[in-house]
């Protein structure tokens, strides 16, 4: 008797089990999403909280913490045109050669010819370790073998000037003999010319790297761009090569790394100064210039 009962209780609770859940859901449901957020640095930003909308126009304000540092600008200037991501994250863009923002909504469903043309802008904070540190780290190895060619300012070919910048050209047959010391095979993917960068920088006072882009082998050949009514397409006939620029805002301990297409090199300075200027021109709080 008494077993029955029990085997009564135990299908009772195991009916209610779904019930329980459901209440716990809508409990949960009750709870509100938090409206801001507060980052390790003490920057708080306001969340885009529910559907967003891409094609808003005019685009509304968003907010992103650099650090300390919070920014407020329109969301078509977001990599995303909806504003930072739930974890704060964020990279900002416009397009080149104009350098003038993407119309809102312009890239969703990103297309191969809008992505090729797009300027993409990230911002480091660095509180770990020294900023300047930080920038040693992209051209001195940390890691690795320091005898590889393709790892080091020493073991480039150096040029003449180009554009205001010192460039230091990947050295194709000494790495390709370097990797073929480690046992690589000659058609590995790794010996081709788009797999290397060639390296143009800029030094302070002092001598210190304060500036460097690295750019697709200019081995590759072309540009992998074609111009059409004053728009920068993908040319699918040519390889395509692009330039990862990095350099540094000291006063805010921030760095600065863009990404664009090779053909853009020449206008490094103009893209620079745009990266700035989303920065310091959207600068929220501290309100903090540059001296």
């Amino acid at each position: 008797m008494k077993q029955g009962m029990r085997l009564w209780a135990m299908a009772g609770a195991v009916l209610l089990l779904p019930l329980l859940a459901c209440g716990e859901r809508k409990a949960q449901a009750k709870t509100p999403v938090p409206t801001t957020q507060t980052n390790e640095q003490g920057c708080t930003r306001q969340r885009s909280i529910g559907p967003q909308d891409p094609f808003q126009n005019p685009p509304p304000l968003k907010q992103a913490c650099v650090g300390p540092y919070l920014l407020e600008m329109p969301q078509h200037l977001f990599y995303s045109q909806m504003g930072a991501e739930f974890d704060g994250s964020f990279g900002l863009v416009l397009q080149y050669p104009g350098l003038q923002p993407f119309a809102p909504g312009e890239r969703m469903n990103l297309k191969l010819d809008v992505s090729m043309r797009t300027v993409a802008f990230d911002y480091w904070y660095i509180d770990r370790i020294e900023l300047r540190q930080a920038m040693r780290n992209a051209y001195i190895p940390i890691w690795g073998d320091p005898a590889d060619p393709s790892r080091t300012l020493e073991g480039r070919i150096a040029g003449e000037p180009v554009y205001g910048l010192l460039p230091y050209y990947a050295d194709l047959p000494s790495i390709r003999a370097y990797k073929a010391r480690q046992g690589i095979r000659a058609d590995a993917r790794v010996m081709d010319a788009d797999r290397h960068q060639d390296w143009f920088i800029t030094r302070d006072a002092a001598g210190e790297v304060d500036r460097l882009i690295r750019c697709t082998s200019r081995e590759v050949g072309g540009t992998g761009v074609v111009f059409r009514d004053g728009l920068m397409y993908r040319d699918r006939g040519t390889p395509y090569s692009e330039c990862r620029h990095q350099f540094m805002l000291p006063e805010h301990s921030t760095l600065v790394r863009i990404t664009y297409v090779r053909l853009g090199l020449k206008d490094w300075q103009q893209i620079e100064d745009k990266a700035r200027a989303l920065f310091f021109d959207h600068l929220v709080s501290p309100v903090q210039r540059p001296s």
